[in-house]
Order: structure tokens, then C-alpha cells, then sequence
């Protein structure tokens, strides 16, 4: 097959592959960068389009405007991966400057000097390097666990691969003036870049997909007010963490319930409820260390589990969540009753039974706790951790 029946249906196949890509935005149109990749794909095909047509238009146009579509298409290919990754647009200097020199390389060796292999050296040059700094930029940004991200990187990298191929092959042999009349490793050349612009898409709507299932996910498993993880991931977690544990190392929990919540909303409306709640998850989320996991339960309790932790440390972290708790102050609202309103807590700690190892036993454990502490507070005695010894004992 000669290399212009090739570039005419790689270029059926790539106006296939924009249609796939508007389509694409359109369901997912809330994903940051994938109008970006739609406008990628359009400006390939726009510039294969053109050098489809060589011979029906005169050689400059189809020349010079089909090369640099391609070559602006990557610069639009790097600002869509850049924003679906939320990364800054820094290195986007780099895809300009290539664009720039690209578009010196064809009008000197497509309009001013006509020279094909010049012409072709160049525009494969920078394609390479277009493709590999967009290959390494997504595979350094690829933060989650699929594979998504890491094949669109493969797919940049061996069409980099591929204009490396053709920098040898044409300082190997000689290029007619007619591109379009050479034989040999340039034809399958455009056959390979066609799968591989295939791939690339593939790779694209694989990485919105993954990117959906992950939102999907998070969503399943956060509470949508605090951002802390709900019930059912905190019993997850809880499952995967007791399995875990090794003999010897004690695992620990804090269950807080926030004093006189219903009072709160009911004075000062949902609205103050709201707020009180989400500022009590910061605080619990700031004042836990990475390996610890903490959820809302429901209503005005929240549970902190904590690995390999004793009793004793976890009355200590307990003491102070609450201190970071009494310094929050939560607004009141306007109007009638301006200010703002303070907001306290009573803990309930434990840690686990070595013959006992469930989570159902360690939040009942933490439950008693919780309820001596609050008949202590009843009865007038002093606040719950202002001496942890006194509330925090092993039952």
C-alpha cells in the first residue's frame, strides 16, 4: 500500500478518533483539561487532513499548516494532561519554544528553501521532543493506583520512538522531494503512528474513567459534611487494621461525642450545627497523625482509630483533641443573635482485648468509657481530660 492511500485513512481514522473525543467531553465535561484533548485531537487531524490533500492545495499549505497543527496539537495535548492532573502550566514554555522552532524548520524547509529531508529531520525532531517531555511530564504526575496514566505515557513514548525511527531512517537513505512517493520504513511508519494515536485516546478516556471510579469511590466512602471517612469506611478500615495486627501490639480508639449538640442546633439552627461539625473534623483530621484513620459515625460522634497505640498515648492524643476542640468557635449567625459559640467534647478511650481483637468490642469498651465520663461531668466532677488518669481507665 502506498503512503498516500495510508495518510488518507489515517486521516478518516483520526477525524473517527475527534469525533470519539467531543463525544467523550461531552459526558464528562466536568473533568478539568478535556476540552483540551478534544482541541488535540482536532489540530492532528486538521494537519493530517492537509497533508492528505497535497496536490490539491499549493505544497506551503499543506506543508507548513499541516506539520504545525500537529505540532501546536501537542502543545494542547500538554495543557490538557497538565490541568487533568491540576498541575501549573510552568512547563508549558517548553512546548512553545518547540512549536517555535518547529515553525522556523518548516517555513525555511517547506517555504523559503524547499527541502524535504531537512524539512522532515526537523519536524521529527521536535515531535520527539514534544512527545517525550509530555511522555515523562504524565508519568511523573501519575498519583493513582491504575495504569491509566502510566499507558499514556507508554503510548507518548513510542511515538517518540517512532520519530526517532524516522530521524534514522531518513539520515540513512535519501527522501524524494514528493513525500508522498517514499517507499519502505517511512510507510509503515504512518500505519504504526495511526495504532498509536489509537492507543493515546484509548489511554485518555481510561484515565477519565479511572478518575470518575476514584471520585465515586471517595465519595462511597466520605462524609460528605466533614470530609472525614463515614461509618462504613471507618468499619473498613477498623476490619483491615485488627486483621493486621501483630500479637503484642496494642490498637486503640477514641470515640468523641460533642457535648449538648442538640441544644446547639436547636438555638442557633442547623446551619451552626453544620459548621460546629465541620470545624470539629479539621481539628480531629490536624490533630491525628497519618497512620491513624477517623470517621463520623453519625450525628455528633466521631471515632478515632489508632494502630499500634496503647491505652496510655491514646488518653495523651485524646487530651489534646480536646484543647484543639475548646479552641474552636463556631459563628452564631447575624441579626438577632450575633457572636460566635464555643464547642466541647467528652471521650471515651480503649484499646483492644488481646483475646478479643473485634472493633465491636473496642467501641464498646470506648462506649463505656464515654458514658462513665459523662455521669462524672453530671455529677459535677472536672472536665474529662483535664486529668487523664482520673477518666481514661482500662475496663
Amino acid at each position: 500500500m502506498d503512503i498516500h492511500t495510508l495518510h488518507v485513512e489515517h486521516t478518516v481514522l483520526l477525524a473517527v478518533y475527534t469525533l470519539l473525543t467531543l463525544v467523550n467531553a461531552r459526558m464528562h465535561r466536568g473533568i478539568r483539561g478535556i476540552h483540551w484533548f478534544s482541541l488535540y485531537n482536532a489540530l492532528v487531524f486538521i494537519g493530517a487532513l492537509l497533508v492528505a490533500l497535497r496536490g490539491h492545495m499549493p505544497d506551503a499549505l499543506s506543508i507548513v499548516g499541516g506539520n504545525m497543527f500537529v505540532v501546536v496539537g501537542y502543545v494542547a495535548l500538554f495543557v490538557s494532561l497538565a490541568r487533568f492532573f491540576g498541575a501549573r502550566l510552568s512547563q508549558i514554555y517548553v512546548q512553545i519554544a518547540l512549536a517555535a522552532a518547529g515553525l522556523a524548520a518548516m517555513l525555511q524547509f517547506g517555504w523559503l528553501h524547499p527541502a524535504t529531508g531537512k524539512r522532515l529531520l526537523a519536524y521529527s525532531i521536535v515531535l520527539l521532543a514534544q512527545q517525550a517531555h509530555v511522555a515523562l511530564f504524565t508519568a511523573r504526575r501519575e498519583r493513582r493506583r491504575t495504569h491509566a496514566a502510566a499507558s499514556m505515557a507508554v503510548m507518548l513514548t513510542l511515538l517518540a520512538c517512532m520519530n526517532l525511527f524516522r530521524i534514522v531512517t531518513i539520515l540513512l537513505q535519501d527522501v524524494p522531494r514528493d513525500y508522498l512517493q517514499v517507499q519502505g520504513g517511512l510507510v509503515w511508519l504512518v500505519l504504526v503512528n495511526t495504532a498509536l494515536q489509537c492507543g493515546a485516546i484509548v489511554s485518555y478516556v481510561w484515565m477519565t474513567a479511572s478518575l470518575l471510579r476514584g471520585d465515586l469511590a471517595l465519595q462511597a466512602s466520605t462524609d460528605h459534611l466533614t470530609g472525614l471517612l463515614n461509618r462504613r469506611a471507618l468499619d473498613r478500615a477498623a476490619t483491615q487494621v485488627l486483621t493486621a495486627a501483630n500479637p503484642g501490639r496494642a490498637v486503640s480508639a477514641i470515640v468523641i461525642d460533642l457535648d449538648h449538640f442538640k441544644v446547639l442546633n436547636d438555638t442557633y439552627g442547623h446551619g451552626c450545627g453544620d459548621a460546629a461539625l465541620a470545624a470539629v473534623g479539621r481539628a480531629l483530621s490536624l490533630g491525628l497523625r497519618h497512620s491513624d484513620f477517623v470517621g463520623r459515625m453519625g450525628g455528633d460522634e466521631f471515632v478515632a482509630l489508632l494502630p499500634d497505640t496503647s491505652f496510655e498515648t491514646a488518653c495523651a492524643m485524646a487530651a489534646k483533641l480536646d484543647h484543639a476542640i475548646r479552641d474552636i468557635r463556631v459563628s452564631r449567625g447575624t441579626g438577632d443573635i450575633p457572636g460566635s459559640v464555643g464547642v466541647s467534647a467528652t471521650f471515651g478511650c480503649a484499646e483492644t482485648d488481646p483475646t478479643h481483637l473485634t472493633w465491636a468490642r473496642l467501641l464498646s469498651k470506648c462506649d463505656k468509657q464515654l458514658y462513665a465520663a459523662k455521669r462524672r461531668r453530671q455529677d459535677g466532677e472536672q472536665s474529662l481530660l483535664s486529668d487523664p488518669d482520673s477518666i481514661c481507665i482500662p475496663s
